[in-house]
């Protein structure tokens, strides 16, 4: 695969996030709020990942002679995005002191990024391809979280706005 392609799918997918931001305060309907963030928090937030990229996972995996090595490689990824958004936010939050817009969109870029970076080197190498069917329940059941969640959230500070 030449890397254009999926170039042009972290472009995309990073602007589709961006406007994804503010889709529930243009459309407030349920719909668009378990698709979109319904709040400032970090949790909301996590579905300016998921989808857009889950979304260009399937463009790409249909242009992929074995879909199933790049869909290893994809979910794989898309599991370990949040882990790092959090991680790195909190990081910078908690243990720097940092606190800023700009420092928040440049690692929901890099993030992204790192996303497709990870699905690239992953369905190259195939290890993930052992772990699919793991890979895609894991992936189903964080999605039923991000939208369930967003209905009936717990009391605990990731689901909570700043």
């Amino acid at each position: 695969m030449t890397k254009k392609p999926l170039l042009w799918a972290f472009v995309l997918s990073s602007l589709a996030g961006t406007a994804m931001h503010f889709a529930y305060n243009v459309l407030p309907i349920p719909l668009v709020g378990l698709l979109a963030p319904v709040s400032e928090s970090v949790w909301e937030h996590l579905k300016l990942l998921y989808w857009p990229f889950l979304v260009a996972s399937a463009l790409m995996a249909r242009r992929k002679a074995d879909p199933l090595r790049w869909w290893s490689g994809a979910l794989a990824a898309l599991l370990l995005q949040p882990l790092v958004l959090t991680g790195l936010y909190y990081l910078l939050k908690t243990g720097f002191g940092v606190e800023s817009l700009w420092v928040d969109i440049t690692l929901y870029y890099a993030v992204m990024a790192l996303g497709f970076f990870t699905a690239y080197r992953l369905e190259r190498t195939g290890r993930a391809m052992p772990f699919v069917g793991l890979l895609i329940v894991l992936a189903a059941v964080y999605g039923v979280s991000l939208m369930a969640f967003s209905l009936a959230a717990p009391s605990l500070p990731i689901f909570t706005a700043p």
